[in-house]
């Protein structure tokens, strides 16, 4: 018996996930849907999906697992539409990096018979240095050796928990269990952050009054500081975010802003070798950073063996019909 799982969104995530699923196709149906006509012939092209559903409807209504890999703010709209051609027993995940405002309101979208867990997906450190953006950037190990957060609702049956865990291995990671508000904290310094700054660089430049003529010399530096607003569902995805989010982005600015007056005080008082000091521990933090996410130590812990054989994978997701959320399921 195979399973079908249905990816929504096919850039990096979604393509990256089908492609890494390519090796189980005898036992793993992969069905895509993207609004996005070029990002639908990519994923053909690099064997990211086996079958193309035109519709939202046609996409889920036969899928055991629904994969969103969706900007932010198209979560929620496409979650209502196809709620109710969800079948009995189907499992919900979604790749937003914001989780506890997301979390229940798309609970209260879902039907009960159809179970739902968030994950945070993390890419390979490879690949950390790539200036495009989208379906380009996929790639079949995107995920290898990384973590892959996972955010339990109370809802979730443990088949649910269980099958996400190991359609994770699948995808070359390991699971990371943790709770949707410190997720929410940790992602709001290393994901929000680093676009609000973006943000703010771009309104400085561009609306002071020698924009005219530094724009003829803004070159890499500038380029690679506000590349994150190359992505087009970058305003949505941020505006999305600072309103779900307004506690997490207050305190960010609130941060940046001490941050940015302990430095003019240094600059203030001239102290070359304390700005020094301060710019050198900074750049030797992030070199420390970038060999821990290449090694990945957190990720060394034995994961379940895959079962080669066909047929096996259906076990190994734990594929049978779930009961309705709220009844017990041994």
């Amino acid at each position: 018996m195979t399973i079908q799982v249905t990816i929504i969104g096919l850039g990096q995530i979604g393509s990256s996930a089908g492609m890494a699923l390519a090796r189980y196709k005898k036992d793993i149906v992969r069905v895509g849907h993207d609004k996005l006509r070029e990002a639908v012939i990519f994923a053909q092209e690099h064997g990211a999906i086996d079958k193309t559903a035109l519709t939202l409807s046609g996409a889920v209504k036969d899928a055991d697992i629904v994969l969103l890999a969706l900007p932010m703010q198209e979560i929620l709209p496409i979650v209502e539409h196809i709620s109710q051609d969800l079948k009995d027993g189907a499992l919900v995940l979604d790749t937003a990096p914001l989780k506890t405002p997301l979390i229940q309101l798309i609970e209260d979208l879902l039907p009960d018979n159809v179970n739902y867990i968030s994950i945070t997906p993390v890419i390979k450190a490879d690949y950390l240095d790539e200036i495009r953006h989208g379906y380009e950037t996929a790639h079949e190990d995107l995920f290898t050796n990384s973590l892959m957060g996972v955010i339990v609702n109370e809802n979730a049956e443990k088949k649910a928990v269980n099958m996400t865990v190991n359609l994770i291995q699948l995808l070359g990671a390991s699971p990371y269990f943790i709770d949707a508000a410190e997720m929410d904290g940790l992602m709001s310094t290393i994901h929000l952050m680093p676009q609000l700054l973006a943000a703010v660089m771009l309104d400085i430049s561009q609306n002071s009054p020698g924009w005219q003529e530094a724009r003829k010399f803004a070159g890499k530096h500038f380029s690679q500081m506000t590349n994150s607003f190359g992505k087009d569902e970058m305003g949505g995805e941020l505006a999305t975010w600072m309103q779900l989010n307004s506690e997490n982005t207050i305190r960010l600015i609130d941060d940046l802003i001490g941050a940015l007056e302990q430095l003019r005080e240094k600059a203030s008082a001239v102290d070359q070798e304390a700005l020094l000091e301060t710019f050198e521990k900074l750049q030797l933090d992030r070199e420390i950073w970038l060999d821990e996410r290449a090694d990945s130590p957190w990720t060394s812990a034995e994961k379940n063996p895959i079962p080669e054989r066909r047929g096996m994978l259906s076990q190994l997701l734990g594929f049978r019909k779930f009961k309705p959320r709220g009844e017990d399921s041994e």
